[in-house]
């Protein structure tokens, strides 16, 4: 089952088939509470209940901040799914590179970050996602 949610914040969308999320964050976004809960539905949905990896794949240009809100309730998620997320960010700013690095850091998640979607995806495929 592939899908797309759209907020005020991003446009998600998985594919099923290679077990991806792409996230693309729009112009200026401040991520809350409703888009954590948001983005944990979403891929709680598509992954469904099986250890099966997956992966996030989320492009950062736009993405201004997040909230303390946000950053719970997307590691609680994460850190249940430690040993099968994956997450790529592309394109980040400083700031945004700082509460990353916190966020990999205190929830020990398989995170790491690319200023190219290529090299994100071969990295994925070393991880046994078919990005």
């Amino acid at each position: 089952m592939n899908g797309t949610i759209t907020s005020a914040a991003a446009d998600i969308t998985w594919d099923s088939e290679s077990r991806v999320a792409f996230v693309r964050y729009k112009l200026d976004a401040r991520l809350g509470a409703g888009d954590g809960v948001l983005l944990v539905d979403a891929l709680t949905g598509w992954i469904g209940t099986e250890a099966t990896p997956f992966a996030v794949v989320a492009d950062a240009k736009e993405l201004r901040g997040t909230d303390g809100h946000y950053r719970a309730h997307a590691s609680k998620f994460f850190r249940r799914h430690r040993e099968t997320a994956f997450i790529a960010l592309l394109n980040m700013g400083p700031v945004i590179h700082i509460v990353v690095e916190m966020f990999r850091l205190g929830t020990g998640i398989q995170l790491k970050t690319f200023g190219d979607e290529a090299l994100a995806r071969a990295w994925l495929r070393t991880k046994g996602i078919a990005a």
